[in-house]
């Protein structure tokens, strides 16, 4: 006689399967738990320090560098605010890269590379627990064009007045410790603007027109400190010297007594095709909306560069 297995019933399968699964994902857990965990290797990295050129080529060495980019042979590990120790899986010998990043337009939710700065490489012998230090010194690329650097050093002014119904129109110098930007041996001079009750209004640009090449990276970068809030655009050209428009770029809100740095992204509105062939000034307006008559705008190290 041939026996014949009963089928099973079909009621029953989806239970089989569960029960099934159930088993394989204990057994798995079981081998998760009993594996042993890689011990990683920690870097820590500090503080940035950028270097400048001893002629003033480059200007101040005044930064705000706030984020690494961390890149472990080839491939990100994640962005970090400075100084921070960084936990890496890795052993014997790893190929590290740390790129400075910063606030573009001064913005806290956009975060970037900044393309002028050098990335800091180096091959490691690591070992699994130890702690490899970083005290990143980094400079500007070879390929950066300074297209413009206004530190007030040299005692004279590279802007002049602009705009129109202006009222307050010149910035003036300042020598005072209490006012200068980092005052030191070699920072002695900021450039500022003093409002008062009857003069509310404040418009200068750039004596120099500049030529940017199409589609380029270009940042301006300044230090300023603001009471009261002003705004930061550039005036485009053509060759002739016809005004094809004025163009607002950032907002600048006051800074309540401290001094800040923006990196302020120039090439996405530069870069619109009516200023094919055009040249450029870059210029500073403000109104004063602060409950002061006579609040005072302070600023330094201007820096208009590109690749």
């Amino acid at each position: 006689m041939i026996k014949i297995a009963a089928k099973p019933s079909t009621f029953f399968k989806p239970f089989q399967t569960i029960l099934l699964a159930f088993f394989v994902i204990a057994l798995n857990a079981c081998n998760v738990f009993d594996r042993e965990e890689p011990t990683p290797v920690y870097f820590f990295i500090d503080n940035f320090k950028l270097e400048t050129k001893s002629d003033n080529s480059q200007g101040s060495n005044a930064h705000d560098i706030r984020d690494a980019w961390v890149y472990v042979d080839g491939q990100l590990v994640g962005a970090f605010e400075v100084p921070v120790t960084v936990p890496i899986i890795a052993s014997d010998t790893v190929r590290v890269t740390i790129l400075a990043g910063v606030k573009k337009n001064g913005r806290s939710d956009d975060r970037e590379i900044y393309p002028y700065y050098r990335a800091i490489q180096d091959t490691l012998i690591v070992t699994p627990g130890n702690i490899d230090s970083f005290f990143p010194k980094i400079s500007y690329h070879d390929s950066t064009e300074f297209k413009w650097i206004e530190d007030f050093e040299d005692r004279t002014i590279s802007f002049e007045p602009s705009g129109v119904d202006i009222e307050e129109d010149s910035i003036r110098l300042t020598f005072d410790a209490n006012e200068v930007f980092n005052h030191s041996a070699l920072n002695q001079v900021s450039g500022y603007v003093e409002f008062d009750s009857i003069n509310q209004r404040f418009e200068n640009s750039t004596i120099s027109k500049f030529t940017i090449p199409s589609n380029s990276s270009t940042y301006l970068e300044m230090n300023y400190n603001l009471e009261s809030e002003a705004q930061i655009g550039f005036y485009a050209y053509t060759q002739g010297g016809d005004l094809i428009d004025r163009v607002n770029v950032l907002y600048l809100f006051k800074t309540s007594g401290e001094w800040k740095k923006s990196y302020i992204s120039l090439n996405e509105d530069m870069s619109d095709p009516r200023f094919a062939n055009a040249t450029f000034k870059i210029f500073i307006y403000a109104k004063n909306f602060s409950d002061n008559p006579n609040a005072r705008l302070y600023f330094d190290n201007l820096k208009l560069l590109h690749f």
